[in-house]
């Protein structure tokens, strides 16, 4: 073999190389990921301004519409009962939202021993893929996708629009509430998705540029203007970006572009590659935002879940206002 063909060879070599790290997929494929995205967002990084780091989180009306009778699939609706009753998603079982907290302890969490029962009772064990949707601007939909997370299942997914979005683009719905096989869920929890007060107290001290304190509620609540607690105000050094701003959309609030989303959080101070704590008053509207960050792809995102509602009512922790 000649030394101009050796070079030939390697020239060609190193472009298939370079073609296969740019996308995979020729172009024109149609190519989708299971929630029906396109293929090159799959494969996306969160440093791509035009792409959500984790794709597969958010599921589309489009998508689900057409994995209706995947017995590997659950569906959870997180409305009322009677909104439920009066027509859901075919085969979508019923979760009582209020059981996402402690009952001994309304600060906290659901223990393990009382949600793996509750979970297994509509059919989810390990293996399930899971989809959550509800009809308030997925608050409720992504704390029971956080719960899960939390414990063990990072298989779960929110419909994006809920059952808003769902009924506008005239989708099938039902009043048949689903047979349901119980099933076998282990919890396994994970303590990186979770802080503690004193976990958020000593971050605050140490003002680590690389940590933020993300406070996702109302700009009057972080002043303390609009007190829910027995002190008003906010965490020392957390900045205050509302979660509402992650939505768009009017009577139908879906997720804003990843593009849009990125250049938010970036522009308050919440660069790729920070930890993040996010917190609110309940640790409800905190795990929508890590919902979003998780989304977009940041890695180290944890819920403060006492949130202020602890914090607040603590006669020892400091406040900024």
């Amino acid at each position: 073999m000649t030394g101009r063909l050796k070079l030939l060879i390697a020239v060609i070599a190193g472009l298939a190389t370079l073609a296969s790290a740019c996308g995979g997929a020729a172009k024109g494929s149609s190519s989708t990921t299971e929630a029906g995205q396109p293929a090159a967002l799959g494969a996306a990084t969160a440093t791509d301004p035009n792409a959500y780091g984790r794709p597969e989180l958010l599921a589309e009306t489009t998508w689900l519409n057409g994995q209706l009778n995947d017995k590997s699939l659950v569906i959870v609706d997180l409305r009322k009962k009677d909104a439920y009753d009066a027509g859901h998603i075919p085969g979508a079982v019923w979760y009582d939202s209020t059981k996402l907290k402690d009952p001994d302890n309304a600060n906290y969490v659901i223990k393990d021993t009382q949600f793996a029962p509750l979970v297994g009772d509509i059919g989810i064990d390990n293996s399930k893929t899971v989809v959550a949707y509800d009809d308030n601007a997925g608050l409720s939909s992504t704390r029971f996708w956080w719960v899960l997370w939390y414990y063990g299942d990072q298989n779960g997914k929110v419909l994006n629009g809920g059952f808003p979005k769902w009924q506008k683009e005239n989708l099938p719905t039902s009043k048949d509430a689903p047979t349901v096989q119980k099933a076998v869920f282990k919890p396994v929890a994970d303590a990186n998705a979770i802080a503690s007060m004193d976990a958020v107290k000593q971050k605050s001290a140490a003002k680590d540029p690389n940590v933020v304190i993300l406070d996702v509620r109302t700009t009057a609540e972080y002043t303390g203007a609009d007190v829910r607690s027995a002190k008003g105000g906010h965490v020392p050094t957390a900045i205050n970006v509302d979660y509402q701003l992650s939505l768009a959309g009017s009577d139908i609030k879906v997720w804003k572009s990843a593009a849009d989303l990125r250049k938010q959080f970036e522009q308050a101070g919440v660069k790729p590659g920070a930890q993040v704590i996010t917190y609110c008053q309940s640790g409800v509207r905190a795990a929508h935002s890590f919902f979003t960050l998780m989304l977009l792809g940041y890695k180290s995102v944890s819920n403060y879940d006492g949130s202020w509602a602890e914090w607040g009512n603590n006669k020892d922790t400091p406040i900024a206002q």
